[in-house]
């Protein structure tokens, strides 16, 4: 891995941290998902849709996402049975992505596979820190996200 200098700014030195850990979360998720022909993309959206049937703007909205690629996601996860698009009773235009049977069995092997990846990788990680991490990160996703709409 290639070591880059670090800013000097704290700021700087944050988002290069969560850019990195996304990737790592990303490579690790598609590892996690290739052994049952899916990938992370899959797995996000087909999770979306199976916490609660949305549309693909919802879902890509939801994941930070053009809704062009979550649209191709989906159109892929319907034309292989694991979704399918139901109508929306607050818009006729837009269509619920829904997962079918076929789908909730291969969000239930990711989710297996995921919880032992889980298991794996706590115990290296001090969970009080973690959680206190996951707050801050929600704070911060919060700061960012109302200077995104007051800036619109």
């Amino acid at each position: 891995m290639i070591q880059y200098p670090k800013p000097e700014d704290h700021l700087s030195r944050f988002v290069i941290g969560i850019f990195r850990i996304n990737g790592a979360l990303m490579r690790n998720g598609d590892r996690i998902t290739k052994a049952i022909g899916q990938s992370s993309a899959r797995w996000h959206v087909l999770g979306q849709a199976n916490f609660q049937p949305q549309t693909v703007a919802a879902i890509a909205r939801n994941m930070g996402h053009a809704r062009q690629s979550v649209q191709r996601v989906a159109d892929v996860l319907v034309h292989e049975g694991l979704a399918l698009y139901a109508d929306n009773p607050m818009d006729r235009r837009a269509k619920l992505l829904c997962v079918t049977p076929e789908g909730e069995a291969v969000i239930a092997q990711i989710n297996a596979r995921n919880a032992a990846w889980a298991a794996d990788i706590l115990p290296q990680l001090d969970v009080e820190a973690l959680a206190k991490l996951a707050d801050q990160l929600d704070r911060v996703a919060t700061i960012l996200e109302k200077d995104e709409q007051d800036k619109e």
